[in-house]
């Protein structure tokens, strides 16, 4: 099975995203470090720029692209994302958001877009074409589908455009992972991705997300989301994902993937950033998260303009070539 064409890949990132990993633990403690950085950057590719900012590729990257553009046009898949990472010997990702233009921007308000319409074959066609085309591609990779769907501010959100039964949601989850099962995209690996919560959120609403996990049977990877966006607010690291943390690894033995996380600067500290990261990735997540096998950190800005690029300052930096550096991530 490894023998089929993977390119460049090493062999020790193919076993990362193939293989059905054990409920604790990374391959000889190890955890991929990886990256989201924006695409289009006209000096030169963001990744090339990362490794030599940083001294070390990333094990792992990620792109993101809607279902449609602005116009409505359905976008087709383009091996150009993540050959961007793959011919580099980096674990490519992609984010694909069921949306008219990028959600973030565009907001929840798309109903084309619901449990509901997915479940009903309303984007079966370009599903369909999508997922041949990922077949067709070969190389292994992860795909981030429905993301954050916790939350409400995506159209695929909980509690927007007819998205109030719990039921609904593995349902269209499970109708986009046949598709490309029907396929032959046995290369692509889907991850479920919450965004981060609270206790008390889940006190409130386990027992329905609960139901709208779709099993393990369809799901490869545990993904989570979260940031450190307030000063007033300060949030560590563990605070920020312990919670969810928590729930989603009591109802799945799938193997974890931090797919975003960040942290601003605090103007009146300037280690606040730089402990942040080091305290976090040194310390709280080989020991507070045992199942997190690969960590992506959100290098650029957000839709509101907070920064959470790894350079705002030397210190930040320092932290991160320090993380890079250290033993736990040099897996592969």
């Amino acid at each position: 099975m490894v023998k089929k064409s993977f390119g460049l890949l090493p062999l020790g990132l193919v076993i990362l995203a193939l293989s059905l990993f054990p409920a604790t633990g990374s391959a000889a403690g190890k955890i991929g470090l990886g990256v989201y950085e924006p695409v289009g950057n006209s000096s030169g590719n963001p990744i090339d720029q990362y490794t030599s900012m940083v001294g070390k590729k990333p094990a792992f990257a990620w792109a993101a692209t809607t279902w449609q553009n602005s116009f409505g046009n359905y976008i087709q898949f383009d091996r150009a994302y993540l050959d961007a990472y793959r011919t580099r010997g980096i674990m490519p990702g992609l984010t694909w958001e069921p949306s008219r233009g990028m959600a973030e921007k565009v907001g929840p308000n798309q109903p084309d877009f619901s449990w509901q319409q997915i479940i009903l074959g309303r984007h079966d066609a370009y599903i369909t074409q999508f997922a041949q085309a990922a077949a067709a591609y070969h190389y292994p990779f992860l795909l981030r589908v429905l993301h954050e769907m916790n939350g409400t501010w995506y159209p695929w959100g909980y509690g927007v455009n007819g998205n109030t039964n719990p039921a609904d949601s593995p349902t269209a989850w499970k109708h986009i992972v046949n598709i490309f099962r029907a396929a032959g995209a046995t290369n692509v690996q889907f991850v479920y991705c919450f965004s981060r919560n609270d206790t008390g959120f889940f006190n409130t609403y386990g027992k329905a997300l609960k139901r709208a996990y779709p099993g393990d049977n369809y799901v490869d990877w545990l993904g989570l989301d979260g940031y450190n966006k307030s000063q007033a607010k300060w949030r560590s690291l563990q605070d920020t994902f312990k919670p969810s943390y928590q729930f989603l690894t009591s109802i799945s033995i799938r193997p974890v993937i931090i797919f975003e996380v960040g942290s601003i600067e605090d103007s009146s500290n300037p280690m606040a950033k730089a402990n942040w990261i080091t305290q976090g990735f040194l310390t709280t997540i080989p020991s507070q998260f045992p199942r997190v096998q690969i960590v992506a950190w959100f290098d650029s800005q957000d839709s509101s303009g907070l920064d959470f690029s790894l350079d705002t300052s030397k210190n930040s930096l320092s932290a991160w070539q320090q993380v890079a550096a250290s033993p736990l991530y040099q897996y592969p």
